[in-house]
């Protein structure tokens, strides 16, 4: 392929360039995203050595001085550290300085005379990453909640994702939120199955941190979006104890908003124009956390222990978010409830430092959350509660209602075999497994049909209960998600190079993966808008509800769905890659690398259907210490990003699945059980617009043969200057193009017409054409099976043209400014404006205007006419971004924090209708159509601003040190303000409006209050 062939050359001059300067001498440095670096100069250089030692450990490195001045000791694990200058065998001066993940810490030494300096944060010259590191100490007296989302969401260019997503699923520089790498202690820790959210540590165990939005090296990849790579604390020569309680208490929380429908003005809505939805001013949270931790020396300087565990217990009661509505059926016995989550995190953290070159590191750690929700009644006319549990749910790491959680075991080997050569090896592995069950009581039962009705689409007199007490799909009790990861990683110095390279595994397992159709099936009521002899679209028929009879004499009918995909998946992924790291001068370093990537998926049978190989990704940077005193950074980096499918992809897109629908007239309801009577169908069977009928998929025709994976090229520009000692600032320019990406289309049209081309082709037992992986707005093989035989395949050549589909677009452009104040005078603060541009066609793997969980295989690119129109800004569009934090020590005893989040609001889209599409092939209300206009992305302008204040204020009496009594109280202002909206205008393919269209689905977290006593008590 061209772009390929473009790469290897770009490449090999890069490489050959770098290889003619391998005699050069000075030192460059390499990043890790487990340890740091101590760099620095000596001015006089003859005699002289620097010994790096772990103020907490012991922990020494010797490295030598080069000619010019120059050391380098690498692969520190983080924290404090001495850097001696030693000469004859006597330590003439000490610098202390903090190693932190990924970055460099440099020391200086001018003067021969004997001095101790203390800690200085000078500029990190050899770093080029965007993004942001915080330490344990910062966090601890941030207001901020105790999570790692809460963290991400204070770096910049980062904005939460659609609340429809599980907790944790929040965009990085512009990308959907599934295209995020997530790391602790080196190990990946992303859903597997889904790519939403990460496995979790105790917050009090977090030693530091990263959170990157680009411009990072070849060393990390899997993502086009951005890394949160997280390492915990471990053990010190004091042994170390301590606890925390913290209270949310429900009293203090200000009262929720709550929903109602919004004034749409047409004769279907207008029982619900207006009038209340959910109720949610009578909810109440209240949260309960505990924690302890213990720490230290097993063997003095050799063996290390550190322990933590923290259990939070979670209590809601309030109306349910799906039974507890002021129009559904089931309010008056399932509609409040009353739930308890409990989550349980530990970590166990070992460091042996076998010798001052050689250390062996044990992580295990474990992240559980169970959650029981019991529903009884709940009369929205009176307020009252009967108090009688009418169904109950459990739950266990269950996405949706709990986090994903797992348990995880972790191996690392660090040695420094010469002084010039480094090995680090990993190898991990973890385990999730899901729980959901459903207690029956009298009236409920799950194992029947769900019911849907909205008070416009019922018949007056009849009764439409719904006693199944589960909505949507649900996945199958007992599912388990495997992840085993090895890596290796080298680093070797040669002269002015240091060299890396590494190679890493990962395989990748989802057993009883993929979701069903809770009960079995869905029956959905609803009435036509139009004159019920006038025909309207139903499946792949036009017809008018009249010609069945019953209740379709009024333009009443109803629809059944039936939906499947319940099977195994498998992926393995891999990558290699090469860095150097040059130091061209002592104030000029350039780094070359490239990585390579694999990865493949197998379906439930283990065939392997999608394989990518040669995902080559350039990687350059360049970082210039202007005034050659770390004053002045002027930086840029520019590379290729890839990102791998998950394992979903193999559930609905490679195995079975069964998705179909089909329209009846009626003649009653069945009062138990919600069920129609008296079907009459209007469409002659049961309908799959995917072609989805439970059929054998064969491995080879569900992804085009010519299958290229999703990557993105990014540049950046940047420069940071030391204002004063006290305060730097500084600006960067980002820039970001997907090239491509891979989702499913679903359309059968290019199939027929390549038919109606090759008459000869035997079709009489081809079941037609489904939905195949495919790369939108290019050209596309695919094998077909046209004689239904598994194995006499029919490659299939269809252009650009023949599909029909624009070129996938998405790009993101951003002006990031910062000013900081490291914590010296007392204070640490810290300001982030960021204006960016996220604009295209398509938002990546996700579909968050229907908050669609199908990640890499949406409804997007199902067929042509979804993706027109659709061009415009994208759902994690936020234009203007104002991000402040930090904290100030009044006096020795008290200290106050702030944490301020201003930006501007998402764009809203308009979902509806497109009358001008075959019924054969319409998605119903999911077209860029609204009232029969066009409605490109952001038409319907943008939700308002969020604006939120959160602050803090901690005692730490003198008289007890170690004990720290803090008050966070968040979002002081008490904004409420919406974050997203229902998008979806009409009902199916009809043009009946649904009456949800612009209801809320989201807003702020109402102001609360956090109580917290904390000690630790050093030996």
């Amino acid at each position: 392929m061209a772009v390929k062939t473009k790469l290897a050359r770009s490449l090999a001059l890069a490489f050959g360039a770098t290889a003619l300067t391998l005699g050069m001498s000075s030192t460059v440095l390499a990043q890790s995203n487990t340890t740091g670096n101590v760099y620095g100069a000596v001015e006089s250089p003859a005699g002289a050595t620097v010994v790096v030692e772990n103020l907490d450990t012991k922990l020494r490195r010797t490295v030598s001085v080069d000619g010019s001045g120059r050391f380098l000791a690498t692969s520190l694990p983080p924290g404090r550290y001495s850097v001696q200058l030693v000469r004859n065998g006597s330590v003439v001066e000490r610098r202390e300085v903090e190693v932190l993940i990924g970055q460099g810490a440099e020391a200086v030494f001018a003067t021969q005379q004997v001095q101790v300096v203390g800690r200085r944060r000078a500029i990190d010259v050899t770093n080029t990453n965007n993004g942001a590191i915080f330490t344990a100490s910062q966090l601890e007296k941030l207001p901020i909640a105790r999570n790692v989302e809460s963290i991400i969401l204070i770096a910049p260019n980062t904005t939460q994702g659609d609340s429809r997503y599980p907790n944790g699923a929040n965009s990085f520089g512009g990308g959907a939120v599934s295209e995020n790498s997530y790391y602790v202690n080196g190990f990946p820790v992303t859903n597997p199955l889904t790519q939403l959210g990460y496995m979790e540590l105790p917050y009090g165990a977090i030693g530091q941190a990263q959170i990157l939005t680009g411009g990072f090296g070849a060393e990390f990849g899997r993502s086009v979006g951005g890394v949160a790579n997280i390492t915990t604390k471990s053990g010190t020569n004091r042994w170390e104890v301590g606890g925390i309680v913290q209270w949310d208490p429900k009293n203090l929380s200000a009262s929720q908003d709550d929903i109602y429908y919004p004034v749409l003005g047409a004769s279907n809505t207008a029982a619900t124009d207006g009038t209340l939805y959910r109720r949610r001013s009578t909810n109440e949270t209240d949260r309960k956390l505990v924690g302890v931790n213990v720490g230290g020396p097993l063997i003095q300087d050799k063996l290390f222990f550190f322990g933590s565990l923290e259990q939070s217990r979670t209590d809601f009661s309030g109306t349910n978010a799906i039974t507890g509505l002021r129009t559904s059926t089931s309010a008056a016995g399932r509609g409040w409830e009353e739930s308890e989550t409990d989550t349980t995190r530990y970590l166990v953290k070992l460091d042996w430092n076998i010798n001052d070159n050689h250390r062996l590191e044990y992580t295990g750690f474990g992240d559980t959350s169970k959650k029981d929700k019991y529903l009884s009644g709940y009369n929205y006319a009176t307020g009252a509660r009967n108090g009688v549990i009418g169904a109950s749910e459990h739950y266990k790491n269950f996405s949706g209602e709990t986090p994903v959680g797992g348990i995880v075991n972790i191996a690392k080997y660090t040695g420094n075999i010469t002084d010039n050569l480094t090995v680090l090896a990993l190898y991990g592995k973890s385990t999730t497994k899901h729980e959901n069950t459903y207690g029956t009581y009298p009236g409920v039962n799950p194992n029947v049909y769900q019911v849907s009705s909205t008070p416009a689409a019922r018949v007056p007199g009849l009764s439409y209960p719904n006693p199944n007490p589960v909505s949507g799909n649900v996945p199958v009790t007992g599912g388990r998600d495997t992840v085993e990861s090895a890596r290796l990683d080298i680093e070797y110095r040669l002269g002015n190079h240091t060299l890396r390279a590494g190679i890493d595994e990962n395989r990748l397992s989802s057993e009883d993966a993929g979701v069903f159709r809770a009960g079995g099936g869905l029956w959905t009521y609803s009435r036509s808008a139009q004159s019920p002899t006038t025909p309207i679209p139903l499946q792949n028929v036009v017809v008018a509800p009249a010609s069945g009879g019953g209740y379709g004499l009024q333009g009443y009918y109803v629809t059944e769905t039936k939906f499947t995909s319940i099977t195994d998946a498998y992926s393995d992924q891999s990558a290699q890659y090469l860095e150097d790291r040059w130091q061209v001068t002592k104030d000029l370093l350039l780094t070359v690398g490239v990585r390579n990537e694999q990865f493949e998926n197998r379906n439930g049978d283990k065939q392997k259907f999608m394989d990518i190989k040669d995902q080559i990704a350039p990687r350059f940077a360049a970082s210039w210490d202007v005034n050659g005193d770390s004053s002045l950074k002027v930086f840029g980096t520019a590379g290729r990003y890839f990102v791998q499918v998950p394992t979903n992809i193999s559930v609905r897109g490679a195995s079975r699945s069964l998705f179909t629908t089909q329209s009846f007239t009626y003649t009653g309801v069945d009062p138990t059980t919600g069920a129609p009577q008296g079907l009459v169908p209007l469409a002659p069977a049961p309908f799959s617009t995917n072609n989805e009928y439970f059929q054998f998929k064969h491995p080879s025709t569900v992804a085009a043969t010519s299958l290229e994976p999703t990557y993105q090229d990014e540049i950046t520009l940047g420069f940071e200057r030391a204002l004063s000692r006290d305060m730097t600032f500084g600006a960067r320019a980002t820039y970001r193009t997907l090239r491509s990406t891979i989702d499913d289309m679903c359309d059968d049209r290019p199939f027929k017409a390549w038919l109606a081309r090759n008459p000869s082709v035997n079709t009489s037992k081809w079941t037609g054409f489904g939905c195949a992986a495919f790369n939108p707005g290019e050209d596309n093989t695919f094998l077909v099976d046209f004689a239904n035989t598994g194995t006499n395949l029919t490659e299939v050549k269809l252009s650009k043209a023949d599909l029909g589909f624009d070129d996938a677009k998405r790009t993101y452009k951003a002006i990031d400014l910062f000013l900081e104040h490291p914590f010296r005078n007392g204070w640490y603060g810290r300001v982030n404006y960021t204006w960016s541009k996220n604009e295209g066609n398509t938002e990546g793997q996700t579909q968050s205007d229907i908050g669609q969980l199908d990640v890499s295989h949406t409804i997007s690119w199902d067929k042509p006419e979804l993706m027109r129109g659709k061009y415009g800004p994208l759902p994690n569009d936020r234009r203007h971004q104002l991000k402040a934090f930090g904290f100030y020590q009044v006096t020795p005893e008290w200290m106050v924090g702030g944490n301020l989040l201003a930006q501007s609001g998402r764009p809203k889209n308009c979902l509806g209708a497109d009358p001008s599409v075959p019924a054969a092939h319409s998605y119903g209300s999911y077209y860029a159509t609204c009232f029969g206009r066009p409605a490109p992305r952001g038409s319907e302008g943008r939700l308002p601003w969020t604006t939120r204040l959160d602050v803090n204020l901690a005692y730490m009496p003198a008289f007890l040190p170690g004990l720290t009594a803090k008050v966070d109280v968040f979002n002081v202002a008490n904004r409420q303000t919406v974050q997203s909206v229902s998008e979806m205008l009409n009902n199916g393919s009809t043009q009946t409006l649904l009456d949800s269209y612009g209801r809320v689905l989201s807003t702020q977290t109402p102001r609360y209050a956090r109580f917290t006593v904390e000690y630790n008590h050093k030996f």
